[in-house]
């Protein structure tokens, strides 16, 4: 398992205990609603955080991405079951319902101090680099770094974990997907060192 840098490490101690637990119990409640891999949360935060310090992010900044990264779909909570587990594809409203989530996720953490910056990424965590995510319809570096960086990282781990909907692909492979849709879904000029951190750090046994 990758290694927490030592600069997230120094950010999370201006914590207390009581927000870093909850946190990450809120993490934990995520994944186990959202029927994801076990850790997923987790895992994109510490690698989100990883890729964001080899690009020069430190201190608060650091600590926000990765706070924004580990409660990315903390707007799920607001998301009716029926929509979230539903088995078949989702109908024309109820996708209109499920892409509200970032928003959701916005307004519970916008109004807590310490999690400022960690409520943008959260907000813009579906963004695409040529304008066509949402909400918000953002486009290139009008979209913040954090959140370019996590949707490469969480791509890359939503295609080489088990996911309910899909069997998992080499790291290879999920590379090369990233690689073809740069300058569409990805910034490109973030690509290539992004894989390269990641490469470093998800198991050798997913590599391919």
């Amino acid at each position: 398992m990758e290694q927490k840098p030592e600069a997230i490490t120094d950010g999370l101690s201006g914590l207390s205990a009581a927000q870093s637990g909850t946190l990450e119990a809120l993490a934990m409640a995520l994944d186990y609603r959202d029927q994801s891999t076990s850790g997923h949360s987790r895992r994109v935060a510490n690698l989100t955080a990883n890729v964001a310090r080899a690009y020069g992010v430190d201190g608060t900044v650091l600590q926000q991405v990765e706070h924004g990264a580990l409660l990315h779909d903390i707007g799920k909570l607001k998301i009716p079951d029926s929509i979230l587990w539903k088995p078949s594809q989702l109908d024309d409203e109820e996708w209109l319902t499920m892409r509200r989530h970032p928003e959701y996720g916005y307004e519970m953490l916008r109004t807590l101090e310490f999690l400022d910056g960690a409520a943008q990424l959260v907000l813009s965590h579906h963004e695409k680099f040529d304008g066509t995510g949402y909400p918000r319809g953002l486009r290139g570096d009008s979209i913040p770094l954090g959140a370019r960086i996590f949707s490469v990282v969480d791509a890359v781990d939503a295609m080489i974990y088990k996911r309910p909907y899909n069997a998992p692909v080499t790291f290879k492979e999920a590379a090369e997907e990233i690689r073809r849709c740069a300058g569409t879904q990805f910034d490109p000029e973030l690509i290539p060192l992004t894989i390269e951190v990641l490469e470093d750090c998800v198991p050798k046994s997913l590599l391919g």
